[in-house]
């Protein structure tokens, strides 16, 4: 019987697309589906489902994809197991991976997150990489990683900082030559506003 329901399964993810294939060159169109979706110079308000979606120098509102590449161009939202951005922007991303080279990034959720001379505003996962990067706030259940960047608050357990700069560390074990720049009535506050982003992350992601 469970392996019925497998096949079953797997019968009804493969006829889940609309198309197998897209391809968008200076183009604006609504919503989309389809296995691999490709964006030139096009934009599109909601990519609903797909496999592969590579955007180069277009737009998206909404992105939901195993697999997203984004290069000098723009999403929204975007979900997905992995996600790459080159040159690009997002405004918020949850993903399993996440990867930024030389962007912008609003709030990113993942698991695995490599940041390289990119900025973001706000960085939560388990494990978190930056290098030449910066974020205000970087939150992680595991550990972080900071080679030739900073942030004004960094939270977790195990936390490794090299040619780095923080505000507030806030960690069990501290690794390099960490500068702190508050004290501790400052890390009472920004502890805090560390507690109250997660918190709202938290029920945010709940919704």
């Amino acid at each position: 019987m469970p392996e019925k329901k497998k096949r079953a399964s797997r019968k009804k993810a493969g006829t889940e697309f609309e198309r197998a294939r897209i391809e968008l060159d200076r183009e604006s169109v609504n919503d989309i589906s389809a296995r691999e979706v490709s964006i030139q110079s096009s934009s599109v308000r909601d990519i609903k489902k797909a496999e592969i979606v590579e955007i180069n120098m277009g737009g998206v509102n909404a992105v939901d994809a195993k697999d997203v590449a984004v290069t000098m161009g723009g999403v929204v939202q975007a979900t997905a197991e992995n996600l790459s951005v080159q040159m690009g922007g997002v405004v918020r991303s949850e993903s399993e991976s996440a990867q930024f080279t030389q962007s912008m990034v609003g709030v990113a959720q993942s698991d695995k997150i490599e940041l390289t001379q990119s900025f973001a505003v706000v960085v939560t996962g388990a494990n978190i990489t930056m290098q030449a990067a910066g974020s205000q706030y970087m939150l992680a259940r595991e550990s972080i990683h900071v080679e030739q960047g900073g942030a004004i608050v960094m939270a977790a357990p195990r936390i490794e900082i090299d040619n780095g700069f923080v505000g507030l560390v806030l960690a069990r074990e501290v690794r390099g030559n960490v500068r702190a720049l508050f004290d501790q009535r400052g890390a009472l506050v920004f502890g805090i506003a560390a507690g109250i982003v997660m918190g709202l992350l938290a029920r945010s992601k709940r919704k």
